[in-house]
């Protein structure tokens, strides 16, 4: 390779690489700034609890089953492929907001319990502080698949997500099998 194509090769992978690392800077402060609006999680929240059903939809909301099976039909325009894929992203960040708020609410309600106990629980709030590091990576790792997603370079996989979310919850009732609050 001569000199000259080295440094094209070389400037393009800075290209890339920093715009990867813009992206996901991006990516984290939007994240970030989603979920943690106003720092509480509303009463209301924690009391209707967690519903895993309400979520299943998100594990195909994002399929190409469903636009392969419209583009193949007649008289479908390709200009609605594009169309139904940035409203189904739309709909997919929503329930995204939604799940996040479950969890926030659930570790709320569950920090409140550790707080409230008589007795000092090491246990517990090591478990709280690993749930909430997963639920953060996990959540980095679904905005990451979604900005490749949107370039038609990745699916999203949101099943370990969910299925964390739902994790903490049931630990959560085995641990304070008593606990007044909803899991």
């Amino acid at each position: 390779m001569n000199p000259s194509m080295a440094t094209v090769w070389t400037a393009a992978a800075l290209i890339v690489t920093t715009g990867s690392v813009a992206g996901l800077a991006a990516v984290l402060v939007r994240m970030w700034l989603g979920s943690r609006a106003n720092g509480e999680v509303p009463e209301g929240d924690a009391r209707r609890g967690f519903s895993f059903d309400r979520y299943q939809v998100m594990e195909r909301l994002l399929s190409s089953r469903d636009v392969q099976y419209l583009s193949s039909q007649r008289g479908f325009p390709p200009a609605a492929a594009a169309r139904w894929k940035r409203e189904s992203l739309h709909i997919f960040r929503l329930y995204l907001g939604e799940l996040t708020r479950d969890f926030d609410a659930l570790h709320a309600s569950a920090r409140r319990m550790v707080a409230a106990s008589h007795s000092e629980s090491p246990e517990l709030a090591a478990t709280l502080v690993r749930q909430q590091v997963a639920f953060f990576r996990a959540r980095v790792a679904v905005e990451w698949r979604i900005l490749l997603f949107r370039f038609g370079m990745a699916s999203v996989d949101v099943a370990p997500l969910l299925a964390m979310v739902d994790a903490m919850r049931i630990d959560l009732r085995r641990i304070v099998p008593d606990a007044a609050q909803p899991f």
